[in-house]
């Protein structure tokens, strides 16, 4: 039957005609209620029964939509009912749908999807995820429907400003899974969601949910609609009775006195053939495992096995499946694969294809798997109860079960599923009660409030103190806690004034925090304001302790203090030293390819390990060989994936403080890191070579033995040189000189054009020229969009100017005046340098250095206004930089010039990202 979870609910539900006993529920309604244009696109004439029901309320209203249904149900084509509706409501044409998924390949199999089938009907599909590349944005923003994730979409919204036109245009929001909330995920998908009703408010709301017991509460916090926002959403609510196939349960308990989690991991693979025999028959079958390491060494098992034991030959052979991962490959052609979140994209993208073709018939994933991705197999099984959930080992909740084993059972081909959930005896009862018990689903917002108020405050949706309150009363979190307020420890007399208490502290204790790290500030009359780090943080999606972090770094790093920087960052906090790993690093930090080495015993800390998979990645250092070391592969492949997914805005947080900073020397180090990470190659290093189309490590290997090592030792041969080079016929030649006019080339100029006196100070004025010297302009670079930096300094480290462009809008040059206000003079001859380079690529730079000269009144003005007592020096510092027959020098200089020189890099190369947040660093 529909449920209705409380009285109140059930009330409100029936005077919406929504609540409806099984005996009275109406005929399936026919497809041919729609438009014909509509129809079209569906290949059976009505709708099920929870379609049916949903049906009126989706296309007949316009009013905000809560449904709760088992997975199976058909819940997806709810929004299609909405967006026809939308289409209906906006005869103009000029709308956005946005449809909020939970993660990646959710949102990539409904692109893929939709982008098809709405073509039919005009309706244009772009997809924005963290994988989307610059150049696409402007075809994402001119779609009809944006499909993305929270955090994709989160990010988007907090630069609303930028897009005040696309949000305005914003007519229909979908949330598919909205049941995360509870994850610790589930706070981004809040705050951006109460952050649209404010944003947005004539959108409409449809969220969509497995089985959970207070879908209510979902309802109540969307509102019916912006004019009825106290009154909650239409919710309809169902039960497993919906469900197209039966769903049978089994709980296995085993005794077992280990208490090691990989140890019980062992006993539960033995065991896994035994349920495999029973309930496998040759059908598609899903393994969930708690580690993606165990998707592997489980996948691996099971190939072995049944390749000894002759049991199972796979269906079709895949000869034509292109894989990344080696291994995958291998074991697909047994039938057997595994699946999880740090497989490259067209290698998740292959195997789910390939069980969906009947190619292989079984998966081992993570858990990941069971949110969204539509891959329903006749038999789940559940490999363990305990898995590695934020950092610690832990058992999964009823909730997160009950998503696994809702993947049991194919209406297409089945009238039944089955799944099998494998635990230890001392569980076993807690999840025989598995498909009748509930979980509540709760808000974890309070968990990460002070990075999601520091957001609002840069989006100026909190003002102060009390938009703050108002902000909270807006979230689920609210809703919650009236609830529920014991779940979150809050306890008194008086419910509702322990409630508006806890409302009160949580305010002032995030807005103190923010404030003494100097992320945010407040005005006199209490108006609250982002600080430029404060943007930045918001901007790049920075965790608040790494924030704190970056802001308190020291000046004048040098390179491998800035590595060591990005890799203490807290959002790779899930980047551990596995069991034998430590052998396999400290094999690493040995080989020659790595820049910044440690000392063997050091090698111990989390920081350690992302410290040298970075350096191993741009290095495309030598896998180590001994034996058993292929075993970390996978997973140096997996953690690979995970750092690179926050990698890039950490480097350009760090660039940012950077250039609040003004510190030129540090700028240095963090941009040529930045650019190499980018292109993922070492700058100065001969790999720069691969960035050319064609050319692989062993075409590298054959130029450098030729003293051929960067873009200008090539651009020097001409076609037969590089032909007897490598050993090629001279079409391959003439091949590689087009490559290279793929990449572009600069020229920078820079004089003195003005020089005058401002008190005690002196002003001068540089030109600066920039010119793109390839034939034509170069605007893109494997289908990657390319920008332009440029930057000014002084010898002292100071920054004077930093701007950056879009390669195209070059043309093919740009000059601009910079100026530089002295004080003091410094003890060498100064001198100003201007740095151009490509941001995306290495090996692009140019640089060009003059010796600033000043009239003689103006020098005599710095060095009567810089004169300390050598004395004052002290006789260690004076030995140590030869200065005994010096009577006078700057001492604030003298230490620019001493860190200056120690600095380990050559001079700098700049990179994006500029935010305009610096008085004189402009974004062209």
């Amino acid at each position: 039957m529909i449920r209705s979870n409380t009285e109140a609910i059930t009330s409100n539900v029936l005077r919406q005609q929504e609540s409806i006993s099984v005996t009275s529920l109406p005929k399936c309604i026919s497809t041919t209620v729609l438009p014909d244009r509509f129809r079209a696109l569906f290949t059976f004439s009505e709708f099920n029964r929870m379609q049916s029901i949903c049906f009126p309320t989706l296309f007949q209203k316009d009013e905000n939509v809560v449904v709760s249904s088992p997975t199976g149900s058909g819940k997806t084509l709810l929004f299609e009912i909405a967006i026809f509706r939308a289409l209906l409501s906006n005869s103009t044409g000029n709308f956005k749908v946005i449809y909020i998924a939970p993660t990646k390949a959710l949102s990539y199999e409904r692109y893929q999807d939709w982008s098809v089938r709405f073509t039919i009907i005009g309706l244009k599909c772009g997809l924005l995820t963290g994988d989307t590349p610059l150049e696409e944005l402007e075809i994402v923003k001119k779609s009809d429907i944006i499909i993305t994730t929270p955090e994709k979409w989160d990010s988007t919204t907090r630069r609303w400003n930028d897009y005040d036109r696309l949000m305005k245009l914003v007519k229909l929001v979908l949330i598919d899974e909205v049941h995360i909330l509870k994850d610790t995920r589930g706070a981004t998908l809040e705050t951006l969601v109460s952050r649209m009703k404010y944003i947005s408010p004539h959108s409409r709301f449809v969220a969509l949910s497995a089985t959970i017991p207070n879908s209510n509460d979902i309802a109540e916090w969307l509102g019916k609609s912006q004019n009825s926002r106290s009154a909650p959403a239409h919710l309809f609510t169902f039960g497993n009775e919906f469900r197209p196939v039966k769903l049978d349960v089994r709980v296995c308990g085993y005794h077992t006195q280990a208490t090691n989690p990989f140890h019980i991991d062992k006993m539960y693979t033995r065991k896994l053939l035994e349920v495999l025999d029973m309930y496998f028959h040759g059908r598609p079958a899903i393994v969930f495992c708690p580690t993606r390491k165990i998707t592997i060494s489980t996948a691996r098992y099971l190939a072995q096995k049944w390749r000894s034991l002759q049991r199972f030959a796979p269906p079709v052979q895949l000869s034509d499946i292109r894989l990344q991962e080696k291994e995958l490959g291998d074991l697909m052609i047994a039938g057997i694969a595994y699946h999880h979140a740090g497989l490259s994209l067209p290698d998740r993208s292959a195997v789910e294809k390939a069980f969906t073709d009947k190619q292989i018939l079984v998966i081992c994933c993570t858990s990941t798997l069971s949110v969204g991705v539509n891959l329903p197999a006749h038999l789940v099984v559940v490999k363990g109860t305990a898995a590695w959930i934020d950092g610690r080992t832990q058992e999964y909740t009823e909730f997160d079960l009950q998503q696994m084993v809702g993947r049991a059972g194919r209406p297409q081909f089945d009238t039944s599923g089955i799944a099998v959930v494998m635990t230890t005896e001392s569980n076993r009862d807690r999840y025989e009660f598995l498909s009748s018990s509930e979980e509540l689903v709760e808000s974890c917002l309070h968990n990460n409030l002070v990075e999601h108020i520091n957001a609002e405050i840069c989006l100026r949706t909190i003002t102060d103190f009390k938009s703050a309150k108002d902000w909270l009363r807006s979230t689920f979190l609210y809703v919650r806690i009236q609830k529920n307020p014991t779940h979150y420890k809050i306890a008194g007399p008086s419910p509702m004034r322990s409630i508006e208490d806890f409302l009160d502290r949580l305010c002032t204790e995030t807005v103190i925090l923010l404030s003494e790290s100097k992320i945010i500030e407040q005005s006199n009359n209490s108006e609250l304001h982002s600080t430029p780090f404060g943007k930045c943080m918001a901007l790049f999606y920075i965790q608040f302790e790494t924030m704190k972090v970056f802001m308190e770094s020291p000046e004048r790093m040098s390179m491998s203090a800035i590595l060591d920087l990005l890799s203490r960052a807290g959002e790779f906090k899930d980047i551990r030293f596995k069991a034998g790993e430590k052998k396999f690093f400290k094999e690493i930090n040995a080989g020659f390819n790595v820049r910044f080495a440690f000392k063997p015993s050091e090698i111990s800390e989390c920081h350690h390990k992302v410290n040298l998979i970075i350096q191993f990645i741009l290095a495309h250092g030598e896998f180590p060989v001994y034996e058993g070391s292929g075993k970390h592969a996978a997973q140096l492949q997996s953690d690979k994936s995970i750092i690179w997914q926050h990698i890039h805005r950490l480097m350009k947080c760090i660039i940012e403080c950077k250039l609040q900073a003004k510190d030129g020397v540090s700028l240095r180090a963090a941009f040529e890191l930045s650019r190499s990470i980018e292109a993922e190659i070492w700058e100065h290093s001969s790999n720069m070579l691969l960035q050319l189309d064609g050319i692989g490590p062993a075409t590298v290997r054959k130029f450098v033995n030729s003293n051929v090592k960067t873009f200008a030792d090539l651009a020097n041969l001409d076609c037969i040189e590089i032909e007897q080079i490598l050993s090629v016929n001279r079409a391959r030649g003439i091949k590689f000189l087009q490559e290279l006019e793929k990449i572009p080339k600069f020229s920078v100029s820079l004089k003195k054009v003005s020089e005058a006196h401002d008190g005690a100070k002196v002003k001068i004025g540089l030109s600066v020229n920039v010119t793109a010297t390839n034939k034509s302009i170069v605007r893109l670079h494997r289908r990657k969009l390319l920008t332009v930096a440029f930057l000014v300094e002084l010898s002292t480290g100071e920054l004077l100017d930093f701007r950056r462009s879009v390669m195209y809008q070059l043309k093919p040059s740009r000059q601009y005046i910079v100026y530089a206000v002295l004080q003091n003079w410094p003890i060498q001859p100064l001198m100003a340098r201007c740095t151009v380079a490509c941001e995306e690529l290495v090996g692009t730079d140019a640089v060009n250095e003059i010796e600033v000269a000043l009239q003689l009144e103006h020098k005599e003005l710095l060095q009567s206004k810089s004169q300390v007592k050598i004395a004052e020096l002290g006789k260690v510092q004076k030995q140590l930089l030869g200065l005994e027959s010096i009577e006078s020098i700057s001492s604030d200089d003298l230490l620019c010039e001493q860190d200056f020189d120690q600095c380990d890099l050559p001079p700098s190369r700049f990179n994006k990202w500029s935010l305009g947040l610096c008085g004189n660093l402009l974004t062209i």
